[in-house]
């Protein structure tokens, strides 16, 4: 029999700025930010130089410096989609509540209000300033540490979610 606990709830405003660093926290947890692209684009370059330096013919010195143009402008183009993504978002032009309980995620916004079941989720990831709750590979909630009370509050929060959802584990390259 599952456990019965208490609704958590905090209320919150995310602004666009914070929304990016927010983004930039969960890639980099997934091993998928920028210091990652950028790395791998200065190793690239690095055997293009080495390669270009040992005079190797053909066009495998080029190839490589189009692959580490391909990680700049993945990390850019990613940059932009999700500024727009922000941007189109009512939810966010206004504080949100959320509320965990064991019948699952309940949230208050301007778009209304919404109860979801805990099955919708794949899972939660939890960063030093922000919780996040994904629904799928491309689709999250982000949850402000710094919009809880006191830090037992986002303990109980992150209680309620460890109960019924798994902890993403932190990727690294």
């Amino acid at each position: 029999m599952q456990e019965v606990s208490p609704p958590v709830s905090v209320t919150y405003a995310i602004d666009e700025a914070r929304f990016m660093r927010a983004c930039g926290e969960l890639w980099a947890y997934r091993a998928l930010g920028r210091a990652g692209n950028y790395g791998l684009a200065g190793v690239v370059m690095l055997c293009a130089g080495f390669l270009f330096w040992q005079g190797v013919p053909g066009p495998f010195a080029l190839l490589l410096v189009a692959g580490a143009l391909v990680f700049v402008a993945m990390d850019l183009l990613r940059d932009r989609l999700w500024r727009r993504h922000f941007r189109a978002l009512r939810k966010y032009k206004a504080p949100i509540t959320a509320t965990v309980a064991t019948a699952g995620v309940g949230v208050s916004s301007l778009e209304g209000d919404h109860q979801q079941p805990w099955k919708l989720f794949l899972g939660f990831a939890r960063t030093e300033s922000f919780l996040f709750l994904l629904v799928d590979q491309r689709q999250f909630s982000v949850i402000p540490l710094d919009a809880f009370e006191a830090s037992e509050a986002a303990a109980a929060f992150e209680t309620v979610l460890s109960r019924h959802l798994r902890r993403l584990p932190r990727r690294f390259l």
